[in-house]
């Protein structure tokens, strides 16, 4: 039987009361605490003080602890998605140069992963995955499949415009991925940057390190 997607979370009947500001702050100090104090010991009275609301506020619009985590992994997964397809979804009429115009599409995708957003929802998937395995499949299912198959046509379009020589353009995605984080997790994990403080985007190790990934790319799928 196919994988049935996990249920979207369930909002109470008052989640809608109050005003947007009230909750977009409620959301932004949520993901903050869940982030830095994990779940299990971020409660709403920490969201509360972190927000100019009440505990009471906080309950009327989620009303508990595990509704407001759940949405905000969905809302965060919702605009991750967005950015990212926006990066992804934009190929030129004319067929471009290879190497400059996925160095283009490198440094897209590369934006979104620094946002400080994404970088505190992939954080909290991380850490919190273990305890919440649905985590990891709504990241797979509401972002990673979406953006893999623009991605993917991306590539056929070069291939079949003989710009690359693609066989297989499932595999060369993975390629092209795997390239592309692989540099930020070297510049992390490896020590030039310090694991939370990722690169910024116009650091100029980094724009070195993702043309040197592309060219790499670009030229184990050369004609």
């Amino acid at each position: 039987m196919p994988e049935q997607a996990p249920e979207p979370p369930r909002h109470p009947r008052t989640a809608s009361r109050g005003r947007p500001a009230k909750r977009d702050a409620i959301m932004a100090a949520a993901l903050d605490l869940f982030v830095r104090q994990g779940y299990a010991t971020t409660t709403l009275e920490d969201v509360a003080a972190a927000t100019p609301v009440s505990r009471q506020t906080v309950y009327n619009h989620f009303g508990d602890k595990e509704t407001l985590f759940l949405t905000v992994i969905d809302e965060h997964l919702t605009a991750t998605l967005g950015t990212l397809r926006d990066a992804t979804a934009h190929f030129p009429s004319r067929l471009p140069d290879p190497e400059v115009y996925l160095n283009e599409l490198a440094r897209r995708i590369m934006a979104t992963f620094l946002h400080p957003r994404t970088s505190s929802l992939r954080l909290l998937l991380q850490t919190e995955g273990p305890r919440h395995p649905q985590l990891m499949q709504l990241w797979r299912q509401r972002v990673a499949a979406p953006v893999w198959s623009e991605l993917i046509g991306q590539l056929a379009r070069l291939a079949h415009g003989g710009a690359l020589r693609i066989d297989d353009p499932a595999r060369a995605a993975g390629h092209f991925i795997a390239l592309v984080n692989g540099t930020v997790w070297e510049m992390t994990e490896l020590g030039t940057f310090a694991i939370h403080t990722p690169p910024a985007l116009d650091d100029p190790d980094l724009d070195r390190a993702l043309r040197s990934a592309v060219g790499l790319f670009v030229r184990g799928y050369s004609r």
